[in-house]
């Protein structure tokens, strides 16, 4: 008992890290050697992860629905969310119509890839699987940093894009091409790269003090230093708190911007003397442009939604919420589970809102599920199109001939006329 509750007061002292319950088991488990001797992760070995009194969590009801999330919701929904991301990318690089485009497509490569990582992270939470060695201990972890931080980046560069295109609409063409999108993404690739670099050496196999196994943990006291008081802040600021910040300011601008283009539109079209094809045209510009908007403003809500609460934890369970009793870890781990599951919906949800805001996106997305279907409505378009040019074209011609007879008629009137 004097053993638990050492190691209780131990883990206080301790600053896990923040993003997935992989990185905290990896902290508990470096202080339960001697609780267990399988130095593993949170369903493998049970007893041993949570230092509670009795060793046991099992009989609680938290701890059952954080371990029926992890087991069923968590496989289903990154599953769903994989194939979604997949399709989405495919229809997004067809239509290379706009930067936003761009962005979208880069998110959905980050986004397939963090819920590749979270399948892996769940995988091994059973007896007889594991991912880190040798050679992946450092590689998994930076590819999961890499894969998070990337796609704020992006979100917050796109809606910052966004933002100018609809504040500055006749400078934004120049702005923002395709090409410098892409330059744009690249360079934000290398900045994520230099930031997250550092765990292929900050990280290693270590072995445990019974020697029977190895576990994926911070390499030296200097590393686990950095990685256990300095990373997890730098990783919140960047994955949570400065987007969310960022995002709540430049949807406001965006909302408001909306409004204020809306009413001068409506005044404009109006006060136009330009003809309807024109008005038509500027329309149809004008619902590409508010789907687009529409698209992006349902993403950076959901973000706001799902991951928002991720970064008031981080808060409360560093300097509020002090877990000592078996039933309070219980309630903690379901709480985490919980916040946990919502950032990989965040990440597997993108595909349904392109796909309920974007009519483009709709029809892209059926021209590759169903080529035959939207063959045959490409003909059966093309032909009305056709037809209503014949029948256009007929009463061109009708209006023709009748003309020309009135004319005749005229000359004939004249011609009797001068014979009288």
């Amino acid at each position: 008992m004097d053993q638990a509750q050492h190691n209780i007061e131990k883990r206080h002292r301790l600053l896990p890290e923040m993003w997935n319950s992989t990185n905290i088991t990896n902290h508990f488990e470096h202080i339960n050697k001697d609780a267990s001797n399988i130095p593993t992760t949170t369903y493998k070995s049970k007893s041993g992860l949570y230092l509670s009194g009795d060793n046991s969590l099992e009989s609680f009801t938290e701890f059952q629905v954080a371990w029926g999330l992890d087991t069923y919701y968590a496989p289903i929904c990154s599953t769903l969310g994989i194939i979604g991301n997949t399709l989405s990318f495919l229809v997004l690089m067809l239509s290379k119509t706009t930067t936003t485009y761009q962005y979208m497509a880069a998110i959905s490569c980050t986004d397939t890839l963090v819920l590749i990582l979270n399948i892996m992270f769940l995988v091994r939470k059973f007896p007889g699987y594991e991912i880190f060695h040798k050679g992946t201990c450092g590689l998994v972890f930076f590819l999961f940093y890499f894969g998070i931080h990337l796609n704020v980046l992006l979100m917050v560069t796109m809606t910052i894009e966004r933002y100018l295109a609809i504040r500055f609409p006749l400078k934004a063409p120049g702005w923002f091409t395709i090409r410098k999108a892409r330059v744009a993404i690249l360079v934000e690739v290398l900045v994520v790269v230099s930031l997250d670099c550092h765990n292929f050496f900050t990280r290693a196999m270590i072995e445990t003090d019974d020697g029977n196994s190895t576990i994926c943990s911070p390499s030296g006291e200097t590393n686990a230093y950095f990685l256990g008081k300095i990373w997890p802040w730098i990783d919140s600021v960047w994955y949570c708190y400065l987007p969310l910040a960022c995002l709540c300011i430049l949807n406001v601008f965006i909302i408001s911007n909306i409004r204020k283009a809306g009413r001068f539109q409506r005044q404009m079209t109006q006060s136009s003397t330009t003809g309807s094809e024109g008005r038509n045209k500027a329309k149809n510009n004008s619902g590409k442009e508010r789907q687009i908007t529409v698209m992006l403003l349902l993403v950076t809500f959901c973000f706001l939604i799902l991951v928002g609460p991720m970064a008031m934890i981080i808060i409360i369970e560093k300097y509020y919420w002090v877990r000592v009793t078996p039933y309070e870890q219980a309630v903690y781990h379901l709480v985490r589970t919980v916040l946990n599951n919502m950032m990989y919906t965040n990440h597997a949800l993108n595909f349904i809102l392109y796909y309920i805001s974007g009519q483009r996106f709709r029809e892209q997305m059926q021209q590759i599920l169903c080529p035959c279907r939207h063959t045959s409505s490409g003909n059966r378009q093309a032909s009305s199109r056709i037809t209503s040019k014949g029948l256009s074209d007929s009463n061109m011609s009708i209006a023709t001939v009748s003309t020309e007879q009135s004319r005749s008629t005229v000359d004939s009137t004249l011609s009797i006329n001068q014979l009288d």
